[in-house]
């Protein structure tokens, strides 16, 4: 039973360190995965979001719209426009679930069970009284080794050739300007109450952060 509790958390283990990036402040699992929003003026943010390997580019674009609008919630702001960078805005149609991950879904336990000797059979690792071999008329003893150990994982070896490069992280930002009306209509300005009521229900969050992702104004 142990080893059975002790497998079953070493691979849900293993399954979370595969599983994609879901909408957090980066910094939260003291890695760089996450959302980041910095201040370069007074109506302009850089929003920013770079997933794991296995991070789908259309949760990004999500993630990104998400960000954008609480950020314009938290200044005050009804509108937001994208005047740098591109974002799929499909996303805030559909029912698409945004972080929803199953890491159970990746797991598959094997139950093995014990043999049970038969008569004239020699089961290979019990005790010396079941180990003695056993004859009966006609039959030949019979040797039966016990089943092949389950492979122990093994992370990764990435050997990179001269002149290859690995690939890129998924890592996309958008910088977006506050609106303090919604006079003006276009293909990149999004009503804030609108993006967060779309979105909203459908995106998964990660961990609560530990240490908290503070953004600090830079320069362009």
């Amino acid at each position: 039973m142990i080893k059975a509790i002790a497998a079953l958390a070493v691979a849900a283990l293993l399954a979370g360190c595969v599983s994609p990036t879901s909408y957090r402040a980066a910094g939260s699992d003291g890695k760089s995965f996450g959302y980041t929003s910095n201040k370069l003026s007074e109506p302009i943010y850089r929003v920013r979001f770079q997933g794991n390997g296995r991070t789908p580019w259309r949760w990004i674009d999500a993630f990104l719209l998400y960000r954008a609008a609480e950020v314009a919630q938290e200044a005050g702001a009804p509108a937001f426009k994208i005047i740098e960078g591109k974002v799929d805005a499909t996303v805030l149609t559909g029912e698409d679930v945004f972080g929803s991950v199953d890491s159970q879904a990746e797991l598959t336990v094997i139950a093995v069970h014990r043999r049970t000797a038969t008569e004239g059979d020699v089961v290979v690792g019990q005790t010396e009284g079941d180990a003695n071999m056993h004859r009966t008329a006609g039959a030949m003893p019979v040797f039966r080794m016990p089943p092949p150990a389950l492979p122990k994982y093994q992370p990764p070896v990435y050997i990179y050739t001269p002149g290859y490069a690995a690939p890129a992280l998924p890592d996309r930002s958008i910088l977006v300007e506050l609106r303090s009306d919604l006079a003006e209509r276009g293909d990149n300005i999004f009503q804030t109450a609108d993006v967060l009521q779309k979105l909203g229900p459908r995106i998964r969050r990660g961990p609560p952060s530990a240490t908290p992702f503070v953004a600090k104004p830079s320069s362009l």
